[in-house]
């Protein structure tokens, strides 16, 4: 298992995240915004807090155990890789409402409201699949460590 490259790309994922986040919070300000804004900011804070959570799990793994050899870090690697690609287009579309919120321009939340939805249940299934990736490495590695991590996510 290439800790490091799982690593770096969770902590890429915290950006992502955390960016998502901050424009969720500037946009559920808008006037009149649908309260599907506060629900994807919230699973979107979940998220982080689940991220957070394995990214310390894998600071404590120790690299030369040779169960991290029957884990299979494909499956992780996809995940993490739909994630980015979650947050990358939720991000762009969260900046063309900023843009149009600053510009002062009326928004029409219907247009947004079914692709706000779609990316909360992206989320929600995301968040789902790390919670299960997580099991897995549980069963395999040091439970003791690995089940704070996922106490948390269930939690979330």
């Amino acid at each position: 298992m290439d800790i490091l490259s799982v690593s770096a790309s969770i902590a890429g994922l915290l950006t992502a995240a955390g960016k998502t986040h901050a424009l969720l919070e500037i946009i559920s300000s808008i006037r009149n915004a649908p309260t599907s804004i506060k629900d994807t900011q919230r699973e979107t804070r979940h998220t982080e807090v689940a991220l957070q959570s394995l990214h310390r799990f894998l600071q404590h793994v120790d690299p030369t155990n040779p169960r991290l050899e029957m884990i299979q870090i494909d499956e992780l690697r996809v995940v993490l890789a739909d994630a980015m690609m979650i947050f990358s287009s939720f991000e762009e579309m969260l900046r063309q409402l900023e843009r149009q919120a600053r510009a002062r321009v009326a928004i029409r939340w219907m247009k947004y409201a079914k692709q706000i939805e779609e990316h909360l249940g992206k989320l929600e299934r995301y968040k789902s699949s790390l919670a299960v990736m997580l099991g897995i490495l549980q069963r395999y590695y040091d439970k003791s460590i690995v089940i704070h991590v996922v106490f948390v996510l269930n939690k979330c």
